[in-house]
C-alpha cells in the first residue's frame, strides 16, 4: 500500500517539507517541496537515555485538544496534498506510468500550486472561515468548561435526587454570582487557590456579614465541584490550581460554639404542660419523641409498626434515614413506651422543610416557661450594602426563641453522653468517632473532668465493697472417731 510522509529536516523555525512516497521495496522516493511549515510543528522535544532528542510527528498526530486554528488549516492542506498525490499514484501505476522521482516531483508542484482562479480562492477562503469559527467555538466550549459557576452547575445535575444538598449547591452558585458581581470578574476553576480564598473569606465576613462556619462551607463546595469537574474531564482541558485541594480557610470556627439543648429538667416541663391547640400538640411530641430517639424530623414518621423487629425479647424500631440512608436502631424503651401512650406514635402532619414545625416548637417551649435569655445564634435582619439581609447573629435571646428541630438530636446525644455507652448514641447521630460526637454536642475535655471523677470514684467504691464482702469460711478438723 502507497504512503505520502510529510518531512520536516531544516534547523531553522521555519523551513519546507520534503514529501517521501513509499509502496513496497521497489519505490521509496523523497523530495523537496514549496510547502512552508514551522519546526514546532513536527518535532517534539523528549529524552532518551539521559539525552535531548527530537521525535517527528506523522500528520494525523500534528494537532492536538489545544492547537491554533492556523495548524489546523495547514494539517488540513496537506491531508488535502496527500490525498490528491495517493490517488495519483493509483492512477498511474494501475496503467502501467512509470512511477520515478521526476513524478513525484511533478506531482507536489500540481498539488501545492498557488492558487490563481477566484474560485480557488473563495473556495479556500470559505473553508478557512469554517475552521477558524470551529476552532472558535471549540476555545468558546474550552473557556466556558473551566468556569467554577459551570462547575458548580454540574453538581446540580449530581444531586438531583437529593434534594438537601442540591438546595446547598444552588445557594453556593447564587454567592458566587454575588461575588464575582461585587469584583467584576468571572472566575475560572484554576483561580480557585490560596488568594481566591483570602478574597473570598473577606469579602463574605467583612462585606456580607456572613458567620465564617457558613464561608468554609462555601469554600467547601467550591473545592468539591472543581475537584468533580477535573477528575471527570476526559479531555484533559481543565486546568486546576496547585492549592486547590490544600487551600485553607478559616480555622477553629467552632470553638465558640453555641450548642442549645433542653435537659430533662426543661423536657420535664414540656411533657407536664397541658396544650389543647392540635397543632401545637403535634409540636409537643415531636419534640419530646425527638429528644429521645435522636432521630430528625423527617424520620420520625418510620417509627411504626411495620419497622418493629425483635431480639431476646426486646423490641426495636429498624429502618433506613431518609438523608443519609444509613441503618439506624432504636430500641423502644420504658421511657419511649411513656410518651407514645401518652401522645401517639409521631405521625406528624407538619411539611418535610421543618418551617412550620420551628415555628410551633417555640410556642411550644415558651408556653412550658422555658424563657430564660441565654447566648445564642438567631437570625437577624440587618443592612448589608444598604439592602436588609438575613443573618444568624450572635445575642442574649429567650431560649425558646432559639429551639429548632436540631434540637432534637443534640438533646439526646447530650442528655445521654457519659450516661450509656457512646457506641449506642453514635449508631443514632451517625458519627464516626467519640471526639466527632463531642464537637457536635460541644463537649470539651474539660467538661468531662466531674464525670471523670464521679466514674473512678465509683469504681473504686465498688472495689472495696467486694473485698469487704468476701467471707473466709473454715472447715473445722475432723474429730477422732
Amino acid at each position: 500500500m502507497a504512503k505520502i510522509n510529510f518531512l520536516y529536516r531544516g534547523i531553522k523555525e521555519h523551513g519546507k517539507l520534503s514529501v517521501r512516497l513509499i509502496h513496497g521495496k521497489e519505490i521509496d522516493y523523497r523530495i523537496g517541496s514549496p510547502i512552508s511549515s514551522k519546526k514546532e510543528y513536527w518535532l517534539k522535544k523528549t529524552t532518551k537515555n539521559g539525552s535531548t532528542v527530537y521525535k517527528h510527528r506523522k500528520l494525523q498526530d500534528l494537532i492536538n485538544g489545544s492547537s491554533s486554528a492556523e495548524l489546523k488549516a495547514h494539517k488540513d492542506q496537506l491531508e488535502i496534498i496527500q490525498k490528491s498525490i495517493l490517488n495519483s499514484f493509483l492512477n498511474d501505476f494501475n496503467n502501467g506510468i512509470p512511477i520515478t522521482k521526476d513524478w513525484l516531483k511533478s506531482a507536489i508542484n500540481k498539488f501545492t500550486r498557488n492558487l490563481d482562479t477566484k474560485k480557488d480562492i473563495d473556495l479556500a477562503s470559505s473553508e478557512l472561515d469554517k475552521i477558524k469559527q470551529e476552532e472558535q467555538e471549540k476555545q468558546e466550549s474550552i473557556k466556558n468548561t473551566n468556569l467554577l459557576s459551570i462547575a458548580i452547575e454540574k453538581m446540580f445535575t449530581k444531586y438531583q435526587t437529593n434534594f438537601n444538598e442540591l438546595k446547598k449547591y444552588k445557594v453556593t452558585h447564587g454567592i458566587l454570582l454575588k461575588y464575582q458581581k461585587s469584583k467584576q470578574q468571572i472566575f475560572t476553576i484554576k483561580e480557585l487557590n490560596q488568594d481566591f480564598a483570602n478574597n473570598f473569606m473577606n469579602w463574605a465576613y467583612l462585606d456580607m456579614k456572613y458567620s465564617k462556619s457558613y464561608i468554609n462551607a462555601q469554600l467547601k463546595r467550591f473545592r468539591s465541584s472543581a475537584v468533580k469537574a477535573y477528575e471527570a474531564d476526559e479531555e484533559d482541558i481543565i486546568q486546576v490550581s496547585k492549592t486547590l485541594r490544600t487551600f485553607t480557610k478559616f480555622d477553629k470556627v467552632y470553638k465558640d460554639k453555641i450548642v442549645i439543648t433542653l435537659n430533662y429538667d426543661e423536657l420535664d416541663k414540656i411533657d407536664n404542660k397541658v396544650i389543647s391547640d392540635p397543632r401545637l400538640l403535634d409540636a409537643q411530641k415531636a419534640l419530646l419523641i425527638g429528644c429521645e430517639t435522636g432521630l430528625r424530623y423527617s424520620d420520625l414518621n418510620k417509627l411504626v409498626d411495620s419497622n418493629i423487629k425483635n431480639v431476646n425479647g426486646v423490641n426495636y424500631w429498624k429502618f433506613r434515614t431518609d438523608k443519609t440512608d444509613a441503618l439506624v436502631q432504636i430500641t423502644v424503651t420504658e421511657r419511649i413506651l411513656y410518651l407514645i401512650r401518652k401522645y401517639g406514635l409521631p405521625q406528624t402532619n407538619y411539611p418535610n422543610n421543618g418551617v412550620q414545625l420551628n415555628e410551633d416548637i417555640k410556642k411550644v417551649c415558651a408556653a412550658a416557661g422555658i424563657i430564660e435569655k441565654i447566648k445564642g445564634s438567631k437570625a437577624t435582619v440587618i443592612k448589608v450594602n444598604g439592602a436588609e439581609v438575613t443573618r444568624n447573629i450572635v445575642d442574649y435571646h429567650p431560649k425558646h426563641e432559639l429551639i429548632t428541630s436540631r434540637t432534637f438530636r443534640r438533646s439526646f446525644a447530650t442528655n445521654y453522653y457519659g450516661k450509656i455507652d457512646t457506641a449506642l448514641i453514635t449508631t443514632i447521630t451517625g458519627h464516626s468517632t467519640e471526639a466527632q460526637l463531642r464537637a457536635y454536642i460541644n463537649n470539651h475535655d474539660e467538661s468531662n473532668i466531674a464525670r471523670t471523677k464521679q466514674q473512678i470514684d465509683h469504681f473504686h467504691k465498688e472495689r472495696k465493697k467486694d473485698k469487704n464482702d468476701i467471707k473466709l469460711t473454715v472447715v473445722p478438723k475432723a474429730g477422732n472417731e
